[in-house]
């Protein structure tokens, strides 16, 4: 079985987010399944368009069953001619807004299974992002009747309705969930009552939510230290947090620092008591479930894969928009002593494994590939 798997961006880049880290699972825990090869088709910058150390214009292995083409700008072998001399059995096209990356590849001829991975990008939260633009796109797939020709690929039934609503009830649709990477929880961090060590890891931008963070720390009446980790990819949003950020209170301290590579994720999470993210919208959220599954509380929104936070002690699901609903849960969590924290603790690694089945997800992705 090969699969050839189309996105802009794959490792070493690492900016753009949870569709790499999602690709990178999914080939990671297929690295011991004998008869699969997987081929992916990436460019050779990162988000920002800083350039990769990597080999361009050639299969690179990645993995013994997993090569990677990253193509440069200056490339001018067509994509039909690189796919063409694998003879994939599967196109797998992730992303729905890429011209080099999306649109091609859906619409080049080839004997193989298409699978169209929208990769949360139909949820109305990132359709409001630059609208005009993916209206325009969508449209134009419906008119050349593609849709009507490719499996679908969703993560969860919230986003296979998404999927529905945009291109119709009649197209083939299969849910298989996102491979997470395994983790096991540390110890606790010691918590006293009245402080708390908060963090985010996100792409800076209005899809984020940072801006309602801070300005719910300017009513938190806890000892608060704040850090920020990810790429600013809207420069505006970020100088509103910042000129928030020098309004805060004396007992907040907020820190930016930076982007940070995905396998340090895991290792940067453990300095903190709890991680915060109220994202507009999130496909899966890897951030997130690394963060459960390290046994941090979540405070996060409604409209995320992770729900029903407070009723597992695992954190809280709080509103997109009301600043005086975040400051509460932010300061709920800083008001804790140390035993009810290790409690906290422990239920969020419990809730986190408790959403997860790799082998079930697995056989998902074998189920789908083969459709």
């Amino acid at each position: 079985m090969k699969v050839f798997i189309t996105y802009e961006y794959f490792l070493p880049a690492y900016k753009a987010g949870g569709p790499i880290q999602s690709l990178n699972n999914m080939v990671q825990c297929f690295a011991g399944q004998p008869g699969y090869e997987f081929y992916i088709y990436c460019s050779d910058k990162d988000l920002d368009g800083s350039a990769l150390n990597v080999k361009r214009d050639e299969w690179v292995s990645f993995l013994p069953n997993t090569k990677v083409y990253y193509r440069s700008e200056e490339n001018k072998e067509k994509f039909r001619d690189i796919l063409n001399a694998v003879k994939p059995d599967v196109l797998f096209v992730n992303g729905l807004f890429s011209k080099q990356y999306s649109i091609i590849p859906l619409q080049t001829k080839t004997k193989a299974q298409k699978i169209l991975s929208v990769r949360g990008m139909l949820h109305p939260g990132a359709l409001s992002q630059k609208s005009f633009k993916k209206k325009l796109f969508i449209t134009g797939l419906k008119l050349t009747g593609v849709h009507k020709r490719i499996i679908f690929h969703a993560t969860a039934d919230e986003e296979a309705a998404f999927i529905k609503k945009t291109f119709g009830n009649r197209v083939k649709t299969l849910v298989v969930a996102n491979l997470p990477k395994a983790i096991t929880a540390p110890k606790p961090l010691a918590k006293q009552p009245g402080m708390l060590q908060l963090v985010s890891v996100a792409l800076i931008s209005p899809m984020k939510n940072i801006l309602l963070v801070l300005n719910a720390l300017k009513q938190c009446r806890n000892h608060i230290t704040y850090d920020i980790y990810g790429p600013v990819k809207d420069e505006a949003y970020w100088e509103e947090c910042q000129a928030t950020i020098r309004s805060l209170p004396s007992n907040v301290k907020v820190h930016y620092k930076g982007p940070v590579p995905p396998e340090q994720v895991t290792a940067a999470l453990n300095n903190y008591h709890a991680f915060i993210l109220p994202s507009k919208s999130e496909n899966f959220g890897h951030a997130i479930y690394e963060a459960l599954a390290s046994g941090k509380p979540v405070i996060t929104s409604h409209y995320t894969p992770w729900n029903g936070l407070a009723t597992s002690n695992a954190g809280y699901n709080v509103s997109v928009e009301d600043v005086n609903e975040m400051s509460i849960a932010i300061d709920a969590l800083a008001s804790v002593n140390n035993d009810a924290y290790t409690a906290i603790s422990n239920a969020a690694a419990a809730y986190a494994g408790s959403r997860i089945n790799i082998s079930a997800i697995m056989a998902g992705y074998k189920t789908m590939f083969t459709h």
